[in-house]
């Protein structure tokens, strides 16, 4: 079993046919960033992750490690990822760290990532809108 996000990544590029040095072209870096990130050397940014998940990779998987790899595979589970969901999410932290020069570990970020999800998707049950906005109060919390 794959148990860090930066195994995952490695793991994704390399199933997708993706050398290190096309994937961080794609993401706008050079390979030795991606190399970093793979390295668990350096926290990925929510638009490297992107990279794999425009590329067919199931973003819940990249995140957390649970369920299939591949997003077609996600169909037979009773849970499905909103992959929209996801990058809003991560750019809304993305953002958020660089606001208030904020650095937190893979897990800390796995986890504030889920609790975000699972958040939104119960306000959108409530039939309210999912909005960045409303994540702020958690990247708050999460400070503490």
């Amino acid at each position: 079993m794959i148990t860090g996000l930066s195994e995952r990544m490695r793991q994704a590029r390399k199933h997708i046919g993706l050398s290190a040095s096309e994937a961080a072209d794609l993401a706008g870096l050079t390979r030795k960033s991606w190399e970093r990130y793979e390295l668990d050397k350096n926290e990925p940014k929510a638009s490297s992750l992107a990279v794999l998940v425009d590329k067919g990779i199931d973003a819940g998987w990249l995140l957390t490690g649970r369920g299939s790899m591949l997003k077609n595979e996600v169909r037979d589970q009773a849970r499905v990822l909103d992959t929209d969901l996801i990058r809003m999410i991560l750019k809304e932290i993305e953002s958020y760290r660089a606001q208030n020069n904020r650095t937190w570990g893979i897990s800390e970020t796995a986890r504030v990532i889920v609790l975000s999800y699972e958040m939104l998707q119960a306000e959108r049950q409530r039939g309210v809108e999912p909005s960045p906005s409303n994540l702020s109060l958690l990247l708050q919390a999460a400070n503490l």
